[in-house]
């Protein structure tokens, strides 16, 4: 689920999605560098210690999630 498309995708339509060491979330943002192979992907969370912002390389993506997550 690396490509650009499919995660620009996913961010318009507010679909949730599951990172690598289980927490879901919702992209919020794409950056990526130019020139260069570099993209930064900003997920919004709901955590134990609250709401907030982990940005991620989009390799760290593994899938949709497969319930809601709170927007």
């Amino acid at each position: 689920m690396t490509e650009l498309s499919h995660l620009h995708k996913c961010m318009t339509e507010r679909r949730g999605v599951v990172l690598d060491d289980g927490r879901t979330g919702k992209i919020i943002r794409l950056d990526t560098a130019y020139p260069g192979p570099r993209t930064i992907v900003s997920i919004w969370m709901d955590g134990a210690d609250g709401p907030g912002i982990a940005k991620v390389a989009p390799e760290r993506i593994v899938g949709f999630a497969p319930y809601e997550v709170a927007s």
